[in-house]
């Protein structure tokens, strides 16, 4: 997601422009993603203000039952891009931008990829369920709970008492 901003930054502060957005993000596993919504652009006395409001479809693994499900990610974030050249003689600027800030190149060309990819993975669920009510799988066959019922034994036993049952166990084998 480029934007060539040399023309608004030879308007000066206060230019905008406004994109409707319809492309893809490179995701971690090097499968590309769509992504579509809004962007708006702002001169600032320093660079550009970007603010975004994006959807996203992010392919997700359930994490209670393991089925493979496409989660929505709605991104919205307004971060300022600053310069790394002067508008008007395309030389380096003497006052350097902040190292974590995000940069407009020598090119004027700002890019979206990298705040786009890092908001995307702040709005992700922490354990993606591929429906509320989700049983998951049980923890001594594996058998999806959501399919039905496995013939597991289902009593609990406090694990700090589990040294106890295993005597208690020994002693009734014993009789």
């Amino acid at each position: 997601m480029l934007f060539n901003v040399s023309g608004m930054i030879q308007e000066g502060i206060g230019a905008t422009r406004e994109y409707d957005v319809e492309g893809a993000l490179k995701a971690p596993d090097g499968e590309p993603e769509p992504v579509h919504g809004h962007v708006k652009l702002l001169r600032t006395k320093s660079g550009v203000l970007v603010t975004a409001h994006l959807s996203l479809s992010e392919p997700e693994v359930c994490s209670r039952c393991l089925k493979p499900l496409m989660e929505a990610v709605s991104v919205d974030f307004e971060e300022e891009f600053q310069a790394t050249v002067d508008a008007q003689t395309g030389r380096p600027l003497d006052e350097r931008p902040d190292q974590d800030a995000f940069l407009i190149d020598s090119n004027h060309i700002l890019d979206l990829t990298e705040a786009v990819r890092q908001y995307r993975e702040a709005s992700l669920e922490i354990q993606p369920l591929c429906r509320r009510d989700c049983k998951g799988l049980c923890p001594r066959c594996g058998r999806d709970l959501n399919e039905g019922e496995c013939n597991c034994d289902s009593t609990v036993i406090d694990s700090r008492l589990a040294g106890l049952a295993a005597l208690l166990e020994g002693e009734l084998s014993n009789d």
